[in-house]
């Protein structure tokens, strides 16, 4: 972890992330996003988002795509299939990700930047067991995420850069 500047000052440090203080400004450094890792899960036609409660957005129900942190000497591709593995029970190999590009949540008060890929595989793909950090699965067909996109139920900024990404470079 990158020691704070003379001008910074850490005011509060939990293990996953700190709060700095930078003269009048304050922003949240997490130092597992140096590997951290988003993945757009593709299976067959068929996008899966996780149904994540977050008590941040006040118990909202939302509808993201597998991310996380990466662990000590673990690459982002590395971190992608495990959490593609962990949150969806899909088991992808190094050749079935694509590197979309990378993506910074909020500028004004994260420092984190965050790698984004797509997973492409089979419809068959078959599956492990997950963990239960996601209330559910949600398997939408790709040509109708721009409209669950323009009734708002896409909100997550990851999933949004997935797409983005995804529509841009791969359509």
């Amino acid at each position: 972890m990158p020691t704070p500047s003379v001008d910074e000052h850490i005011e509060y440090e939990n293990p996953w992330f700190r709060v700095v203080r930078h003269g009048a400004f304050h922003y949240v450094d997490e130092p597992g996003a140096h590997a951290g890792a988003a993945v757009l899960p593709l299976v067959g036609d068929t996008v899966w988002l996780l149904e994540m409660h977050r008590p941040a957005q006040q118990g909202a129900i939302t509808w993201e795509i597998p991310r996380g942190y990466g662990e000590t000497h673990e690459t982002s591709q590395q971190c992608a299939l495990r959490e593609l593995r962990e949150e969806t029970g899909l088991m992808a190999e190094p050749s079935q990700l694509t590197w979309l590009g990378k993506m910074r949540p909020n500028t004004a008060i994260l420092s984190s930047c965050i790698d984004i890929y797509l997973a492409q595989l089979p419809a068959d793909t078959s599956l492990c067991s997950r963990d239960h950090e996601a209330e559910g699965i949600v398997k939408l067909p790709l040509d109708l995420l721009p409209l669950q996109l323009a009734q708002g139920k896409l909100e997550d900024s990851f999933t949004l850069a997935a797409l983005s990404f995804y529509w841009a470079a791969l359509r």
